[in-house]
């Protein structure tokens, strides 16, 4: 049985299902060279991961990841950072004796266990006068320190660094990374996040500790012409044959050329022991608002009746290019501060974007349910 090749994930992109951001990885690129520490700014699902971690293996560079998703006690963060430290140690010093001894020079408030031929650096919390922030201090500044001894770059990378934010002592975190990160030499810093308004809480409020201390690098839209060259080489591969204008058109029309529902759509039509034509595509993205009916639901679930009214109307007749306009405020029936105040929120909380054409839902499924709904209310 031949195996069929994969151009489309909904997890982390890699390989063949990596798709364009030539510009963006260029820019990260020649960060890291610099040693320009760099947070990677997106809606939800736009492929920031992906980004950073096709980059880093493209690179060669060694580096370390720390997913700081739902560790909102020290204790996990502090063993998130220290499994990924230790990890990068066994990368850069072979085990031996020696190693250990210039180890014990640089992580001197980390114990350090032995499993399997590796080093483990081990936070011990028990102790009475166990400090989180103060242990992420000495964890980044030693291996900033055997970094420098080796002469070696090296990238950490945290990925959901929002949910620092819900530590109880965030503050004292965050300002043990800057303490670090603002002299390193020899390690960068990558941080990206699911949360744009937290992101922004956190790199661009003058109040936090990080602020101004990234480049900062924002994900778009994957364009029209790289997502149709993109999919007319996986038809190639899938079909040894290409999909017509009027097919490409069709799904990138549906996904709105969003980089996570293109590639879900994708992943169903490419399915098909033939080429689809638009009847199968539709179908396909059918069976997408089915699964994701669920989740939609439960994203709309906290929003107020103005955030609603705002949304539901984008949906139906967006791109707004003038939602101030009276036209606009007559459809929602929302006095203009109110209506601001709703844009605001849907803005900052991913579920309105603005592209060159006006504002529009950031979620394309999101807008079919409601058009959908719309429909059987009226």
């Amino acid at each position: 049985m031949m195996t069929q090749d994969i151009f489309f994930t909904t997890k982390v992109a890699s390989g063949k299902t990596f798709c364009n951001l030539i510009q963006e990885r260029e820019r990260l690129l020649n960060n890291i060279s610099k040693g320009q520490h760099t947070v990677v700014v997106a809606p939800r699902r736009y492929g920031k991961t992906s980004l950073v971690c096709y980059v880093l293996e493209e690179s060669e560079v060694l580096y370390g990841k720390i997913d700081l998703f739902c560790a909102v006690y020290e204790k996990d963060i502090c063993d998130k950072i220290s499994r990924a430290v230790s990890k990068v140690v066994n990368r850069i010093l072979p085990f031996s004796q020696k190693a250990i001894k210039l180890i014990e020079q640089y992580f001197k408030n980390t114990s350090i266990g032995i499993k399997a031929g590796q080093f483990e650096l081990k936070i011990e919390a028990a102790r009475a006068s166990f400090d989180p922030s103060q242990q992420i201090q000495d964890l980044l500044e030693g291996l900033e320190g055997l970094a420098e001894k080796n002469n070696q770059k090296i990238v950490l990378f945290f990925d959901e660094f929002q949910d620092l934010l819900k530590a109880d002592d965030s503050l004292k975190l965050q300002a043990a990374i800057r303490a670090v990160a603002q002299v390193s030499r020899h390690v960068v810093y990558i941080f990206s996040g699911s949360s744009r308004v937290m992101l922004k809480k956190i790199f661009e409020n003058r109040n936090q500790p990080l602020y101004m201390l990234c480049n900062k690098i924002i994900l778009e839209r994957i364009s029209v012409e790289a997502l149709s060259q993109h999919i007319q080489a996986a038809a190639e591969a899938r079909w040894r044959k290409s999909l017509n204008t009027e097919q490409i058109t069709e799904i990138l029309a549906l996904t709105e050329t969003h980089p996570y529902y293109t590639n879900m759509l994708c992943d169903k039509v490419f399915d098909h022991k033939k080429l689809p034509v638009i009847a199968d595509i539709n179908r396909c993205w059918d069976e997408c608002l089915l699964e994701q009916y669920d989740k939609i639901i439960a994203d709309l679930f906290p929003l107020n009746t103005n955030r609603l009214k705002v949304l539901t109307q984008m949906a139906l007749f967006g791109p707004i290019a003038e939602p101030n306009s009276k036209a606009f405020l007559d459809c929602t029936g929302l006095a203009l501060g109110s209506l601001q105040k709703a844009i605001d929120y849907l803005m900052d909380y991913d579920y309105l974007y603005k592209s060159t054409e006006g504002y529009t839902l950031v979620d394309p499924l999101m807008k079919k349910f409601i058009i959908l709904k719309t429909a059987v209310d009226s």
